[in-house]
């Protein structure tokens, strides 16, 4: 074993271990940035480029290979993915019927970062990449990575492709697919579109995230207090994913809201991430969890009432019209935090 390879073991135990806090791993996260930082061929200390090699695809914006690098610096959002991603793939490892769990890795970025402490702590006779990126340049970085940390027998193709329109192979239906390209309040990026294509072709696997909801609330008032939340607007999950198969058109539906009838301050749409099983990303906690102004930060009156729907195209995102027809809606409850 080459010592990047030891020292990626070494981290990947903590990283995967289930019994671990996701603020127990902050140290591992880091160790883990500096690793794949360390051994890339990605310059990740430029002052320009930053945007360099990013492309605006029909279903999103696919951000760059140094943008997409820089996801690895936050320390929940590593921990949560690649723990949740490591319980996954070993309960499908129980009924696999004794093949390699199957995961397809929808946006891989330029280190591969979710897959990596996972093919550290499994054989590449337990479980097998497919590892897609849209980004011929990012997905080469990726190659790269995981040729440097001896970890090439685990991957089983590189595909260039944009995940939201590509087809799966018939004889490689993943058991899991994990796909991290989203922003805050599911905007912008692909996410919805991604999932909704991979999901059409492979409806058992496993999701990771299982499920994204975006709320309509308050941000919090200090640091150690609750978001108020006045209600759920859209949930990106496996049971929406199948209800939105006969969708057409250029829209998803979303829930009605009504305002309480006093507003302390402007409303917020508060992202919420259900990585797998109990491990969630709540608000605050990396930059997918920061509340969001709503779009086009506009000046709302108390009872107004908020028809949402999800905008798809090349410039996802939740959309709303105001309705003023407040009766219409029963009143909510004085807003509860949650």
């Amino acid at each position: 074993m080459n010592p990047a390879r030891a020292e990626l073991a070494a981290i990947a135990a903590a990283l995967c271990d289930p019994q671990r806090s996701l603020a127990s791993l902050v140290g591992e996260t880091v160790q883990l940035r500096q690793l794949v930082e360390r051994h890339s061929r990605l310059a990740m200390d430029r002052q320009d480029g930053l945007r360099d090699g990013e492309s605006f695809l029909p279903s999103g914006w696919a951000i760059s290979p140094v943008q997409a690098g820089l996801c690895a610096r936050e320390p929940y959002r590593s921990a949560a993915f690649i723990q949740g991603l490591a319980q996954a793939v070993r309960e499908r490892l129980d009924v696999s019927g004794g093949r390699p769990v199957r995961v397809l890795y929808a946006g891989c970025g330029p280190f591969a970062l979710l897959a990596l402490p996972v093919m550290a702590v499994l054989d590449a006779q337990l479980v097998q990449f497919s590892i897609l990126d849209v980004h011929a340049e990012t997905l080469a970085y990726a190659r790269d990575l995981i040729a440097v940390l001896g970890l090439d027998s685990h991957v089983a193709e590189y595909l260039c492709a944009d995940a939201a329109a590509c087809r799966i192979p018939a004889g490689a239906m993943p058991d899991v697919i994990v796909s991290e390209t989203m922003n805050t309040a599911l905007g912008k990026e692909p996410q919805v579109a991604i999932l909704r294509n991979l999901h059409a072709q492979a409806p058992a696997a496993t999701l990771l995230p299982a499920a994204v909801t975006v709320h309509l609330g308050l941000d919090r008032r200090a640091p150690d207090a609750p978001c108020t939340d006045w209600g759920r607007v859209f949930t990106l999950d496996a049971d929406a994913l199948r209800a939105w198969q006969d969708e057409g058109g250029d829209s998803l539906p979303a829930a009605t809201i009504r305002l309480p009838d006093v507003l302390e301050q402007a409303p917020r749409l508060l992202t919420r991430i259900r990585v797998h099983g109990d491990i969630v990303l709540g608000d605050h906690e990396c930059s997918l969890n920061l509340p969001l102004a709503l779009p086009g930060k506009p000046s709302l009156a108390g009872g107004s009432v908020l028809d949402f729907h999800y905008r798809l195209g090349n410039q996802p995102g939740l959309a709303f019209c105001l309705r003023r027809m407040p009766e219409s809606i029963p009143e909510l409850p004085r807003a509860v935090s949650q």
